[in-house]
């Protein structure tokens, strides 16, 4: 790790630190599995950073050392990625205290001239240790706002997420800056919503993600090993192509997480958190 790195994850630390303490003078209701009550911090995702400055990021079939993502992206130098889907099994955040993970697919954030994503998913945070510390919400994004969390979901108006359930997540475009965002707890709610938002159309994505807190990088929850799949799509020209026909760049959080290979459908993948290997499922 590096000293502007430690510095970074000791920001985050401090500022976790205070949003859990605000979070535990205001509720003590933990069961609910809500994190962002009144005085938690913000929680972002963010685009990806490569974990030196100099990297020059691939278009397709390289590895990417990252600070804050894991998984894989495709890309787009003709702005014509219209839509992304993706399918995965919710993990469990861990005990660690102050470590937190976004699991998401999304389109947009792989490359440094753009500042647009737009993506949905879910978080796994461990804010104060223990049982009683682990959040899971499900939440949408688009960048440069922070998160919303889900809310009025059909089947459950609380949009309630736990370890072990199925998401699928779909985000497409509808024509100029219109789009639809879907979020399906496969066989217990699903959310749908229609939102305008300018995207340059440049990548695809599916990640572990170390979100920041108050724009300090956090350190991921120890989340074992993540299952995306078995969809895991993107549309380009209109065209649906799973993630192997998009020659798909892998990205390796350094140190923290790395994406096995894909399998042979070419849609699915594990991320693994803190393993010395990472096997294909």
């Amino acid at each position: 790790m590096s000293a502007a790195s430690g510095v970074r994850r000791l920001s985050a630390l401090v500022a976790v630190a205070a949003g859990a303490l605000a979070c535990a003078l205001v509720s003590t209701g933990a069961s609910n599995l809500r994190l962002r009550a009144v005085g938690t911090p913000a929680v972002h995702s963010r685009g990806l950073i490569p974990a030196s400055p100099e990297q020059i990021l691939p278009l397709q079939r390289r590895t990417v050392q990252s600070t804050n993502w894991s998984g894989y992206a495709v890309t787009s130098k003709t702005h014509m990625i219209t839509a992304v889907s993706g399918t995965f099994v919710v993990p469990k955040a861990g005990s660690v205290p102050f470590r937190y993970a976004a699991t998401w697919a999304g389109i947009g954030g792989y490359f440094r001239t753009s500042s647009d994503l737009i993506q949905a998913g879910t978080a796994e945070n461990s804010s104060t240790g223990g049982a009683s510390g682990r959040h899971y919400y499900a939440w949408y994004e688009l960048l440069p706002k922070s998160e919303q969390q889900l809310h009025n979901c059909s089947g459950d108006p609380r949009c309630r997420v736990k370890p072990g359930d199925h998401i699928a997540i779909d985000i497409r475009n509808l024509g100029g800056t219109a789009w639809t965002i879907s979020v399906r707890n496969v066989a217990r709610w699903s959310w749908h919503r229609q939102v305008n938002y300018n995207s340059t159309r440049t990548s695809a994505e599916w990640i572990l993600e170390a979100p920041d807190i108050n724009g300090a990088q956090t350190t991921l929850a120890p989340v074992g090993t993540v299952h995306f799949g078995p969809a895991s799509k993107f549309n380009y020209a209109s065209r649906s192509r799973t993630i192997a026909q998009g020659k798909p760049v892998k990205i390796v959080l350094t140190g923290d997480a790395k994406p096995s290979a894909l399998a042979r459908n070419g849609q699915s993948f594990n991320d693994c958190a803190y393993a010395s290997s990472c096997p294909a499922p």
